[in-house]
């Protein structure tokens, strides 16, 4: 079953119009996983953090007007990378999309995320993201730290090849 959403990085203006709302949302489908951190950073969000290179609220809007997922990265997820879909709309693309849509204009995203969390990995992967490495979450979790690649899942022509030399 396909789902029709939109999906659009947020100005300041409209992040300030619709914060209350999409802060509940990330509460409540956050399924207890997003940390304190990023749910402070998140809160403290504003025009100033928001125009800083590498920091954005990406959200997925059904057709009636209703969020159906949010994404928020600082400093190109090296601070903070979230993402909250609802539970309807999850295993159908929403959060991989948007982590695209945070990571294609900058042509960089970082992600860190703890490996009991296996939507979220499953997520990344989904998304272009390549595991980098393993270190010890905020939470003392083992956790992932995936980057982005744009062309992560594709292996190189003959001719990239072989001017690359491999």
């Amino acid at each position: 079953m396909s789902v029709n959403l939109q999906y659009r990085r947020l100005d300041p203006v409209e992040w300030d119009k619709q914060r209350f709302l999409l802060l509940r949302f990330v509460r409540r489908h956050g399924e207890r996983r997003i940390t304190g951190h990023a749910w402070q950073q998140l809160l403290l969000a504003g025009e100033a953090e928001l125009a800083s290179p590498g920091t954005a609220i990406a959200v997925a809007y059904t057709q009636g007007g209703c969020p159906a997922g949010v994404a928020f990265a600082e400093k190109f997820g090296e601070s903070v990378c979230l993402v909250a879909v609802h539970p309807a709309l999850r295993g159908r693309g929403v959060g991989r999309q948007l982590l695209s849509e945070l990571a294609e204009p900058w042509e960089r995203l970082t992600c860190n995320v703890a490996i009991d969390n296996a939507a979220s990995v499953a997520m990344c992967f989904a998304a272009g993201l390549v595991a980098v490495g393993l270190e010890t979450g905020p939470t003392g979790k083992p956790t992932l730290r995936f980057v982005w690649k744009r062309d992560a899942g594709t292996a190189p022509s003959a001719d990239q090849a072989e001017a690359t030399g491999r």
